[in-house]
């Protein structure tokens, strides 16, 4: 009998590396997650950008040993992290309103969630009947948090609305519930 000869295993070497966009992607999550905390997010974006310089120079040294397809591992993350120094340099761009929106509201509604989870007050506000009733949300920020039960629903009108030189802004939760976001300017 004669016997097969076995065939060597090909192994073809990964060319692209995915640590770089892990680590930025699980940066952008803290980002998320502590976007309540003033001390921490400042230290996250800082965190996030130095990496993103140290991935650019990655790039630049791949691109310079023409290892093309590798260069882009290092280049995916560093413009993630450009994304998210845009959204706290210019938050009042047109462009960036939406998406900053958008990151808000989907923290603001996680927020309201665990402090449900927490203290039961889906509960409590319909055990109590209550018309009107504020929890505040106590963060390590210059910003003053905040959930409020309307059964008027007047909580809306206060959207945007300025007293003296605070401004508070609304988000509805459903079920008569929002969150309130109300800040200070020069306190």
């Amino acid at each position: 009998m004669i016997e097969g000869e076995s065939s060597p295993i090909i192994t073809k070497k990964r060319n692209i590396v995915l640590w770089p966009f892990i680590v930025v992607l699980t940066m952008a999550l803290g980002f998320w997650v502590f976007l309540y905390d003033d001390i921490l997010i400042i230290l996250l974006w800082v965190g996030i950008q130095f990496f993103a310089a140290i991935c650019f120079i990655c790039f630049i040294y791949l691109i310079r040993l023409r290892r093309l397809r590798r260069s882009l591992s290092f280049l995916i993350p560093a413009l993630l992290a450009a994304a998210v120094a845009w959204l706290l340099i210019l938050p009042l761009a047109n462009v960036m309103l939406p998406i900053r929106a958008s990151l808000d509201h989907s923290r603001d509604y996680v927020e309201f969630l665990i402090y449900d989870a927490r203290h039961c007050i889906r509960a409590e506000a319909r055990q109590n009947k209550y018309g009107y009733k504020v929890w505040h949300l106590h963060k390590n920020s210059s910003t003053a948090y905040s959930i409020v039960y309307d059964a008027t629903d007047e909580a809306l009108m206060e959207n945007h609305a300025e007293r003296e030189a605070c401004y508070s802004v609304v988000f509805s939760l459903g079920d008569h519930f929002y969150f309130v976001r109300g800040e200070c300017i020069g306190f």
